[in-house]
């Protein structure tokens, strides 16, 4: 004998880890008449996760590009592998996303995060971390070349922002499984010169540090085009 509802669950933890087609997930009961024993197979078929984005806009008459890779089934343990580079080192099921955005002088960003799905390999304890820098400014030079030499544009103003973000998910049992308690610690400097909107100041460095608690709960059986299921947050943001 074997649970029905088991079954279901086993078919909507494999749609969601992203790398099979849901739409070809199935399972194949066989029975052996002497034991009276059920062998179950689940048949999938792969798909390609990983993703790349390129894209370009229009906007205050400047165009904006943005170039974004992500890996889904990464292996960080095997990136000094030679041998697994096949074309990337893969079969850990970590994320990796890079991403560039930019539309010349004014603006550039750039970031990256990491995704550990099973600390420890034993439970779906997900470590997440994250970097991004972002640089605006008027679209002047920082200096200016003089007869005396090169000395910074007073005419120049820039924003920089630099954050780090680094979070704990944990699969909860009570009051169900499908109960996430996620944690993140998240860190921001922000670098002003002569900036004249948004802040209190238009010059110098500011730090913030914050925490993050969310407690959610996600039980839809496909993460695209979900059919049955729910998905529920609610977080709170502290700040000294």
């Amino acid at each position: 004998l074997f649970d029905r509802s088991d079954v279901i669950r086993t078919q909507r933890e494999l749609s969601n880890l992203g790398y099979f087609d849901p739409e070809k997930l199935g399972v194949n009961p066989a029975q052996d008449d002497r034991t009276g024993e059920v062998d179950l197979e689940y048949v999938v078929e792969e798909r390609p996760s990983d993703r790349l984005e390129l894209s370009g806009g229009w906007g205050a008459g400047r165009l904006v590009v943005s170039l974004g890779l992500s890996f889904t089934n990464f292996s960080m343990r095997n990136l000094f592998n030679s041998k697994a580079w096949t074309p990337l080192p893969a079969g850990d099921g970590q994320t990796l996303n890079l991403r560039v955005q930019t539309n010349g002088r004014f603006f550039q960003s750039y970031s990256m995060s990491f995704v550990e799905p099973w600390l420890g390999g034993r439970k779906p304890n997900a470590l997440s971390f994250s970097l991004y820098h972002s640089v605006q400014t008027n679209g002047e030079p920082k200096t200016l070349n003089t007869s005396e030499g090169p000395i910074a544009n007073p005419l120049r103003q820039s924003l920089l922002i630099t954050g780090a973000t680094l979070g704990l998910g944990r699969r909860l049992q009570w009051p169900d499984d499908y109960f996430i308690l996620r944690q993140t610690l998240s860190y921001q400097l922000y670098n002003l010169k002569n900036w004249n909107s948004l802040f209190s100041f238009s010059n110098g460095t500011s730090n913030v540090l914050s925490y993050q608690l969310q407690f959610s709960r996600n039980s839809v059986d496909q993460p695209f085009f979900a059919r049955t299921g729910s998905e529920v947050s609610l977080s709170v943001k502290l700040t000294p």
